[in-house]
């Protein structure tokens, strides 16, 4: 609903013309269709409707008649960026029922939309400024915008939407005005996009209109049908067929890529046209589809319940309770759904999150409201302050390329509190007291920027120092029956190298409940977990497992340890350990904070012991929190192994070791074996071609691994063209899990119809565990439809049955000789999320797997078969190809990496756990290599709550007394003050 545009000094004639001349206002008349827009353009005098000649002026960068605007010009002076064109364009159905039934209420509430978020576009205005080679960001908070609206497409479909175009020019404080720095805008389109969504969805739903809300927050007038929007959207289509020649689509797109579609797919504006015979067409078209502009009923499956009645919506009416309630609610919602994944979130996180949840009741300005709220009642802990150093350096690291809101710079600004500026000026010499006013004058200046703030909860950092304090009170709690002759007489018939033979001595003679074993990939952490099994077994001890997920509990079974998953643990009634039992807990690493808290309270109760296994350099959990990181940083009892045996060749070992360390830049350059393709297509059919080539005995035991869903379905696609099996299956429907939140699945518009649902429990409405149900509407209110395989359908609140796992339904084709992996546990079959087979037969009603255990330390060895009813859908994807979190754990003769150096999925701890999967040679792919060094060292760091910075009790001073003197200017200017 927000595109964004920069517009250089082609022609300013020809902007004019097209903005100007395509304006139009064809229902009100009144000259509303042009409007400036701005506490910079009331500066200037400009209200009202836009005068094409005074925009003519401002383009050309006159101010008034004798001041001319300096904007420098990267490229020369056609290169000059005059503008940005910010366009706010309102849903299909929404722009059909102002324009096709002329409803000028909606344009009306469009243009308030509109102006809300241009409002909140003017809290991002910066300017820079220059003092004595000193350059300081200025937070202007004015612009001069001019907003011309347009009814149609080029296509000449009804097209409700609002160029605002956001001149390249600001005033700063001293008077001058200055090119704006647009950094704050252009990474924000985002949020402004939300913030005009919100503002005309609460507008339509005071009008009493029903609007349906997509997962991907948008939503639409809930009496059109899919069907009747479809075609009234040519635009639309055009833009989707392109990206889909690109195996794209509007969701995995990036911005740059839909607006390279949008060009490409671009027909010459229409000549002027009459509205007259455009509107009579429009409502011909509406006819013949079916649409009914007076209808306020739910245009879909939800509108009738299972005995076939209608139960159409109506509209919605007056809110009954006040918006600081909704607001509380809605923000508690975001703060959940957001801390599930992370201990720390950002305020732009928090903002959208919230607007997006509360579409139709709130704006922008009552959720800040209610942060604040939340603050104040202690729920949500702010973190002070953090300045970096402002200069004109730093701006350029805010990441030119950035395809989404949410990616960082490589290189990101240190960011400091207000003590810790003065604590670095003080240890160069100045008093606290000079120190303290310099940093007050950075501040103040613009010199020091502030980072964006971010937020924990007290419930998050009270499980963290539960954790800690778990691991505190536990050391020295034990006694060990195991002597060190004991120890010694054991190691002696076992063929352990030095380090494995120290940890197996250390857990067999531990005194403390809780330890941890750090192991780089491949040092043989199993091998050693066996040993120092058997040690404690034959002296007495009793010797469990735990695990993160089933296929890693599935690995530790056949190395012949007993084990459980750490889910299936908490749940279980009978935990079956005591004060007699050494809990050994695999991939330590990935294991959240809410998980380890709960295990951690168990194993206490209990009385038993752990030994936590993991790696801290590899890809973290998906949930919040790092906390085995956290208990070894604090001092938890920790062996460490880093004698890597797996790989056989001594440059891969060495880069292997290097990327351990943390030095993936080093490790990358030793490799030296890089593909570069910078376009996306090339490269991943160099990849397939290089995969397919390879004698099928080596591609056997060789992993793709690669860092989006996407790019993941595009190279196994490839690769099952190449392996010439496209065509010679069947089509079955195959299931992938869907990314929700807890917090998402408890409302209906998280889900998306035609997905499946799975219930993990039975409830008294119909639903039963383990059954798939489709769905088949997502509304009116907070309510599903689904149906059974049997043609059975059930309506309920997700809010009211919160055990569901959903997944996307895709039809795609098995063959003999497919590589697939399984997409969910199963312990009837006893198959585990992520464990690998080939398929061997498909017969009538039926498919039949072969576990070829691919990837393992044997790959030739068969465990069986397993049998597959086809006539539901099937929890299995293609496995060719895979993401570096199914990948972990994993093991091959060669591995295939593909890198972006653009994309968020490239980071330190990703390339590690790629390249470290291979015995013998890594093969990378990337679209730059110049780049790729700087991209593969990113750290991808995981907060947890306890990192924030937290603001003391007692205020902070507004305003320092700034001093006079400056005696050492030199030094001031390395710290950038």
């Amino acid at each position: 609903m927000i595109n964004i545009t920069t517009i250089t000094r082609q022609s300013v004639s020809q902007v004019v013309s097209y903005y100007a001349d395509g304006a139009d206002d064809y229902y009100a008349k009144d000259g509303t269709a042009m409007q400036w827009q701005g506490e910079g353009a009331d500066t200037l005098g400009l209200t009202g409707e836009v005068d094409q000649q005074r925009f003519r002026e401002l383009l050309e960068g006159r101010i008034d008649g004798n001041t001319q605007l300096k904007r420098n010009a990267a490229g020369g002076p056609t290169k000059e960026r005059i503008g940005y064109d910010l366009t706010f364009s309102a849903p299909k159905g929404v722009a059909l029922q102002a324009l096709v039934d002329g409803d000028q209420r909606i344009v009306d509430a469009h243009d308030r939309a509109v102006s809300a978020a241009i409002r909140e576009a003017e809290r991002l205005a910066m300017a820079r400024h220059t003092v004595n080679k000193k350059t300081a960001v200025e937070q202007t908070n004015n612009l001069v915008v001019a907003k011309f609206r347009h009814e149609t497409s080029r296509a000449l479909d009804p097209d409700l939407h609002t160029h605002a175009f956001v001149m390249n020019m600001t005033q700063r404080q001293d008077g001058e005005w200055r090119a704006l720095m647009n950094d704050g805008i252009i990474n924000s389109t985002m949020h402004l996009g939300n913030v005009y969504k919100a503002e005309l969805a609460k507008e339509l739903e005071k009008a009493g209109f029903v609007l349906r809300y997509e997962r991907n927050g948008t939503f639409d007038l809930a009496h059109f049908s899919d069907h009747q929007i479809r075609e009234f959207s040519a635009r639309s289509q055009q833009i989707e067929a392109a990206l889909a020649k690109k195996g794209l689509d509007r969701t995995t797109a990036t911005q740059a890529e839909k607006n390279q579609a949008a060009m490409a797919t671009r027909d010459k504006k229409a000549p002027s046209v009459d509205r007259d015979e455009l509107r009579k067409v429009w409502k011909e078209r509406s006819k013949e589809l079916g649409i009914d502009f007076n209808s306020r009923e739910w245009a879909g499956e939800g509108s009738r319940g299972p005995d076939g009645k209608d139960r159409s919506a109506t509209p919605s009416p007056q809110l009954e309770k006040p918006l600081e309630w909704h607001a509380d609610k809605t923000l508690e919602f975001a703060i959940q759904s957001l801390t599930e994944r992370k201990a720390i979130i950002t305020e732009k996180e928090l903002m959208d999150s919230a607007i997006k949840h509360g579409f139709g009741r709130l704006g922008v300005d009552e959720i800040r409201a209610g942060i604040e709220r939340r603050q104040d009642s202690g729920h949500l802990i702010k973190e002070e302050p953090l300045y970096s150093v402002g200069s004109a350096e730093n701006d350029k690291n805010t990441k030119k390329n950035s395809k989404t809101d949410h990616e960082k710079p490589a290189n990101e600004p240190v960011l400091l509190s207000r003590k810790e500026w003065t604590d670095t000026l003080v240890k160069s010499g100045r008093t606290r007291s000079e120190a303290a006013k310099l940093v007050a004058k950075g501040i103040e200046s613009g010199r020091l920027k502030p980072g964006e703030a971010r937020f924990t909860t007290v419930i998050a950092q009270r499980r963290e120092r539960e954790i800690l304090s778990m691991e505190r009170m536990g050391r020295g709690k034990f006694e060990s029956t195991i002597t060190p002759q004991k120890v010694k007489n054991f190691l002696d018939d076992r063929p352990l190298n030095a380090e494995q033979a120290k940890a197996v001595g250390n857990i067999a003679q531990g005194r403390n409940q809780f330890m941890g074993v750090q192991g780089f990939a491949g040092v043989g952490k199993s091998y050693m977990t066996k040993a120092a099994r058997d040690l404690l077994e034959a002296n007495g001890y009793k010797v469990t497992a735990l695990a993160p997920y089933g296929s890693q509990k599935k690995a530790l079974e056949e190395e012949g340890i007993e084990a459980r998953t750490v889910a299936s643990f908490l749940k279980a009634q009978d935990k079956k350990i005591d004060s007699n039992t050494v809990v050994f807990i695999d991939e330590a690493g990935v294991i959240p904070a809410r998980q380890m808290n709960e295990v951690m309270k168990k194993i206490e109760d209990a009385g038993a012991r752990v030994v936590f296994l993991g790696d801290v350099s590899q890809t973290k959990a998906i949930e919040a929190g790092k906390p085995f990181e956290q208990l070894m940083k604090a001092g938890m009892e920790t062996s460490h192994m880093e004698d890597i045996q797996r790989q056989k060749t001594p440059a891969l070992l060495e880069a292997v070791k290097l990327a351990a360390a943390g030095d993936a830049k080093g490790s990358l350059a030793i490799i030296g074996k890089v593909g570069e393709i910078p376009i996306d297509a090339a490269r991943y059919n160099e990849i397939v071609k290089t995969y397919v080539g390879m004698p099928k005995a080596e591609r056997d035991n060789a992993l793709v691994i690669t860092g989006t869903n996407e790019s993941r379905k595009q190279i196994n696609e490839g690769i099952r063209r190449g392996l010439e099996l496209e065509g010679t299956g069947q089509k079955y429907n195959l299931l992938n899990r869907l990314d929700t939140t807890q917090a998402q699945r408890r409302h209906s518009k998280y889900y998306q119809k035609n997905a499946i649902i799975v219930p993990e429990q039975d409830y008294k409405n119909g639903l039963l565990r383990g059954e798939q149900y489709k769905i088949l509407d997502t509304g009116p209110g907070n309510r599903l439809t689904v149906e059974n395989n049997a043609g059975e359908r059930i309506q309920f609140s997700p809010a009211q049955c919160t055990k569901l796992s959903v997944y996307t339904n895709e039809r795609s084709e098995l063959a003999v000789g497919d590589q697939v992996k399984i997409t969910r546990n199963d312990k009837v079959r006893d198959l585990a999320n992520g464990d690998r087979f080939i398929v061997a037969e498909i017969q009538d009603g039926k498919i039949i797997l072969t576990d070829g255990k691919i990837g393992s330390e044997d790959p030739g060895r068969k465990l069986g078969r397993v049998e597959l009813d086809t006539k539901e859908s099937l929890f299995i994807g293609y496995s060719y190809a895979s993401t570096v979190h199914s990948a972990q754990g994993l093991t091959c003769d060669k591995v295939l990496v593909n890198l972006e150096t653009e994309s968020i999925t490239t980071a330190k701890d990703v390339y590690y756990v790629a390249v470290s999967r291979a015995r013998h040679e890594a093969l990378l792919f990337t679209d730059n290599a110049g780049k790729l060094g700087d991209a593969v060292n990113r750290p991808n760091l995981k907060a947890a709550a306890l990192d924030i910075k937290q603001l003391a009790k007692h205020a902070e001073p507004k305003t320092m007394a700034v001093e006079k003197k400056r005696p050492d200017k030199e030094h001031d200017r390395s710290v950038g003050l």
